[in-house]
């Protein structure tokens, strides 16, 4: 591997520049040396698989924030759906009657029409409470995950760099005269990675998936409380209508 090459250079040079003879160097130092490449090679392969296997969890994070989200917006949608079909559609009814009265002429025409312009000017306003309660609902939708979002980003960053750990410490430990310490380094670098992320990160990845599986239903069952609202109200003025009809013969 490419960086194993230049640690080779390296060390060569620095067994030059010390000026140790090179035959008893390399007998006393070659079997050593070989023994901690092979041990930091094995731990540059441990983080990359490491990095793998939480990038596998950071996927599933994912999959499981998807799922809830579009399930919240299913929902929700299906609610909106059916209240905003009884505002488009619900007087269609009464105002059929209406229409009726008017071509048999036996009642006041104006007063009728007073009626129907209301029930347009009614059905204005109810779109407008419509789009109130998706504005809420929307806000909470978006405000729930958001956070997550912004952590689950985090922590791919911080899985990204568990694959470059290994390479990164060529820079930051004197691997070339005291490759004992980087080893060292490295053991207790991946103990700890491998402590934080389940101890820690993971816990917390999954706390986030409870809140928003918790926060869901009731965030559906306030937007249908708001359209309910909707509906009563359409359904109280079409009585009103209805009941006022006479009034106009």
């Amino acid at each position: 591997m490419a960086w194993s090459l230049s640690f080779v250079l390296i060390a060569a040079c620095a067994l030059l520049a010390s000026g140790v003879s090179a035959a008893p160097s390399k007998a006393a130092t070659k079997p050593r040396s070989q023994e901690l490449r092979d041990a930091i090679e094995e731990y540059r392969v441990r983080f990359d698989e490491l990095h793998k296997e939480k990038d596998q969890f950071l996927q599933f994070a994912r999959t499981g924030l998807w799922a809830t989200v579009r399930a919240m917006n299913e929902e929700v949608l299906q609610d909106m759906g059916e209240t905003r079909n009884i505002v488009e559609y619900g007087f269609d009814d009464v105002r059929l009657d209406i229409s009726l009265l008017i071509v048999e002429g036996n009642h006041n025409e104006q007063c009728l029409l007073d009626l129907v312009y209301e029930i347009v000017e009614e059905k204005v306003q109810l779109g407008q409470e419509i789009s109130r309660c998706a504005d809420d609902t929307t806000d909470a939708k978006d405000s729930l995950p958001e956070s997550f979002y912004e952590f689950l980003n985090l922590l791919q960053r911080l899985s990204n760099s568990i694959a470059e750990t290994t390479l990164y410490t060529f820079v930051s430990q004197n691997s070339v005269n005291d490759p004992e310490r980087h080893l060292e380094f490295l053991e207790e670098a991946f103990e700890e990675t491998d402590r934080a992320w389940n101890e820690e990160a993971l816990p917390l990845v999954q706390f986030e998936l409870d809140a928003m599986e918790y926060n869901r239903p009731l965030i559906v069952a306030d937007n249908a409380q708001c359209l309910q609202a909707i509906n009563d109200r359409q359904q109280a003025f079409e009585d009103s209508i209805r009941e006022r009809i006479p009034s106009c013969l």
